[in-house]
């Protein structure tokens, strides 16, 4: 009878959670909309931290394979709610993200050059500024311009991306972006210009 009780306490418990699915998609969407500012901050930092030291990652004696943990038993509470654990962090990983980190990686290595040299600058909302274009022979120019046009043209749709895998709505684009903007300014070397909250600029020390 105890036996009996429990399986149809279990039962009861499976139906329940797959009559609670609608629902439970209405609520993560919540969840993700009310997404903190410090939760994206974090996301943010480290994922241009990990971006500019992509070449010291790939430069780097491959890691000793390790054995895999084993997967942990599942509780009712991931049936009813599987996303609630990932909701107080921002997804900057999808197929899509993924590809354009490795196109923004690609560009890493010479912007970082041309910060130092003071040519280029970080705006307060997360877009590269050609800010001294004068310290440049003419020929070199173009070719920073076009680095330029090619990241921020990358960095829109990234920004556009985790806007979009994160179920945002667009009026937290600007907020990503700023966020962004802090991160790639905490990253960049001595000597690259960075735009302050109020728009003024200045160069890092």
């Amino acid at each position: 009878m105890k036996i009996s009780r429990l399986a149809t306490l279990l039962l009861s418990s499976v139906i329940a959670a797959a009559g609670l699915l609608p629902v439970t998609g209405c609520l993560t969407l919540n969840v993700n909309l009310s997404l903190p500012e410090a939760a994206v901050q974090r996301a943010t930092d480290d994922f241009v931290r990990d971006l500019y030291r992509a070449k010291e990652k790939d430069s780097a004696p491959a890691a000793k394979p390790v054995e895999a943990p084993k997967p942990a038993a599942l509780r009712l509470e991931d049936l009813l709610l599987p996303t609630a654990h990932a909701a107080d962090s921002l997804k900057l990983d999808s197929p899509k993200a993924l590809e354009l980190r490795d196109k923004l990686a690609a560009n890493v290595e010479e912007i970082i050059a041309q910060k130092r040299a003071g040519v280029l600058g970080e705006s307060n909302d997360g877009m590269l500024v050609l800010k001294d274009a004068g310290k440049l022979k003419p020929l070199l120019q173009k070719k920073v311009q076009k680095l330029v046009s090619d990241e921020n043209a990358l960095r829109v749709q990234f920004y556009d991306e985790v806007l979009k895998s994160n179920g945002l709505e667009s009026a937290r684009l600007q907020g990503i972006k700023e966020s962004f903007g802090r991160s790639f300014q905490s990253q960049s070397p001595s000597g690259t210009w960075m735009q302050d909250a109020e728009g003024k600029w200045g160069q890092k020390p």
